[in-house]
């Protein structure tokens, strides 16, 4: 098993990722590593991300899924474009526990002048977790 994939509280080479002002601080703090395919966001579930049935609440998945999709959009055009969500799709996949890493990778599917679309998989150690796809609105454009 890879360093990032560890299953304790330690986060080897995971970094702590910008950009969590706000809500997201709530949430996390998240994490991310550079692979060779792309960025990776890490998220350690604890006590405060569960549901009354003592598995993660599926609004923190949600909500992590759409940080690694913001971001993921942020690495392919640049965090200095201003975007904001428009819709979000989610479909969960497995229960998620608590003292365990999530991950998410997002891909771009494809860029309009105003519009991205994207896709992310959250995942932990054994499985998929979550399918999540979205498009945004890229902010400044003539029509504004």
């Amino acid at each position: 098993m890879s360093a990032e994939h560890d299953e304790s509280t330690q986060r080897p080479r995971l970094k702590l990722a910008p950009r969590q002002a706000g809500f997201s601080h709530h949430v996390g703090p998240f994490y991310e590593i550079a692979l060779p395919h792309g960025m990776r966001r890490a998220l350690l579930l604890d006590g405060r991300h569960l549901s009354p049935e003592n598995v993660v609440h599926g609004g923190v998945i949600a909500s992590f899924a759409e940080y690694v999709l913001y971001r993921g959009i942020g690495d392919e055009i640049g965090e200095d474009h201003a975007r904001v969500s428009v819709e979000m799709d989610l479909k969960f996949l497995a229960a998620a526990f608590p003292n365990r890493w999530i991950y998410g990778e997002a891909h771009l599917l494809r860029r309009t002048r105003n519009l991205v679309f994207v896709a992310a998989e959250i995942f932990d150690q054994q499985r998929r977790v979550a399918f999540a796809s979205g498009i945004w609105r890229v902010l400044g454009g003539e029509e504004e």
